[in-house]
């Protein structure tokens, strides 16, 4: 005896449906990669002006370090 327990089905699968819901689990995860790869460049994008707008008030302001 085996002590797997295979899940049992009411209904048959619908044709077509295994293939649909493949698809469907590589669009979410294809969006969801998209979605952080805009929130990261973002970011960068902040930081780089975050920096560069310190550099400039470094200059204009004589800000020095110590």
């Amino acid at each position: 005896m085996s002590d797997q327990i295979n899940p049992v089905s009411l209904i048959d699968t619908p044709t077509g449906y295994t293939d649909w819901l493949t698809e469907l689990k590589t669009r979410i995860h294809s969006s969801q990669q998209r979605a952080g790869l805009s929130v990261n460049r973002e970011l960068i994008l902040l930081y780089w002006q975050i920096g560069r707008d310190f550099l400039e008030r470094q200059a204009q302001q004589s800000w020095v370090r110590r």
